[in-house]
């Protein structure tokens, strides 16, 4: 990627929409985008977008991001409101208010019916606000720094891929997809699309395997600015996406300074770690983030559009109103079992996720039939 990012990669992918996850909201209200007419541009091959993306200069915005998640979830219990529960984030619709100055501040809004959290991003760190339990997460920025990505750690080109990122900014999806580029994908373009009246460019890709769920992924770039402004996932052989995230609106004017203001509101807890994470060993980090400092660092298992993520959830000295949330979860989802040992699983239209009786799990977009199999070569 280009070097203005790679300094800041979480303002690449949070400004455009996080994040899963990933990094967005929870409003209920029915997500659509404008019937912009069609537009016709000069064509440009694959290879084309892609350098242009590649090459896109940090660019002040402000917009409105909607995503609307149809993978076919059961309802399951989420935690107290809370916008950016993950369990939340992976069903319905959503929403979220982005700001960027184009250098190195940025704040993103997310929406819930009854609460709000806030992610900012200014010369005094990094700020997350949650209205549901006024609590504040504030990270301050090391004198020197180049910067940081949306979960304090200090930005390098290696960043960990985290799949709430992915699934909930236009630019998350395309990030993820791009890594893709092999012989086993099908790349084609289209040059007469429409996103939030901005005229712009699409970008389909499609797997060559049958080994994998997903049909295709099309990623609408700006014609202009070549940054994606909507990202849409289709499971194989529907013709309606099971993630649609994108912008509802933009306005590439340069916000207010003000807008990156932040004060912690009257009564608010503040939190403020007592060394910065991106200073800790790896293990303690993971200890940090309420895992255990033996914890199993996750695994790659396959390739490409078949790949499945293996690992180890992390233990906890306590429970807590997530934990039990996700407890709570679990236990509405059919159990499974194989040679693996004992589960649960979760099938959506785009990905399998299981859950084993012993901690470890096996996620991918991909039947359950290939997360046995990792899990059997754990």
């Amino acid at each position: 990627m280009n070097a203005p990012y790679s300094r800041r990669p979480w303002l690449r992918w949070a400004a455009p929409g996080a994040a899963l996850a990933v990094i967005i909201a929870g409003s209920q209200a029915a997500a659509h985008w404008p019937a912009d007419a069609a537009t016709n541009l000069p064509p440009r091959t694959a290879a084309q977008l892609l350098t242009d993306v590649q090459r896109a200069q940090p660019t002040a915005l402000s917009g409105t991001v909607t995503a609307k998640m149809s993978l076919g979830l059961p309802d399951l219990p989420t935690s107290g409101g809370n916008p950016t529960d993950p369990l939340t984030l992976l069903s319905g619709t959503h929403q979220a208010k982005v700001w960027y100055d184009g250098d190195r501040q940025a704040r993103v809004a997310v929406l819930g019916d009854s609460a709000e959290t806030d992610i900012v991003s200014n010369d005094k760190g990094l700020w997350v606000w949650q209205s549901a339990d006024r609590s504040v997460l504030h990270v301050a920025e090391p004198s020197g720094a180049k910067g940081f990505n949306a979960y304090g750690d200090h930005a390098r080109s290696d960043d960990r891929a985290r799949l709430p990122e992915q699934l909930s900014t236009p630019e998350g999806v395309a990030a993820w997809a791009l890594k893709m580029l092999d012989p086993t994908t099908s790349v084609t373009t289209t040059s007469n699309d429409r996103v939030a009246g901005r005229a712009a460019y699409e970008l389909v890709l499609a797997p060559k395997t049958s080994n994998t769920k997903i049909g295709s992924i099309r990623i609408a770039i700006d014609a202009d600015h070549h940054i994606p402004l909507r990202a849409q996932v289709f499971a194989r052989g529907a013709n309606k996406p099971a993630v649609n995230v994108g912008f509802s609106s933009i306005s590439f004017t340069k916000p207010s300074a003000s807008r990156f203001d932040f004060t912690p509101p009257p009564g608010a807890k503040v939190t403020t770690p007592k060394k910065a994470l991106h200073a800790a060993p790896k293990a303690v980090r993971h200890d940090r983030l309420g895992g255990t400092a033996n914890t199993e660092l996750p695994r790659v298992v396959g390739k490409a559009w078949s790949s499945v993520l293996v690992g180890k959830v992390p233990t906890k000295p306590a429970a807590n109103t997530k934990d039990r949330s996700l407890q709570d979860a679990l236990k509405l989802l059919p159990e499974v079992s194989g040679s693996w040992g004992h589960g649960r699983l979760l099938d959506t239209a785009l990905f399998s996720a299981v859950i084993t009786d012993d901690g470890h799990f096996a996620v991918g977009a991909v039947q359950p039939a290939t997360l046995y199999a990792a899990l059997g070569r754990n």
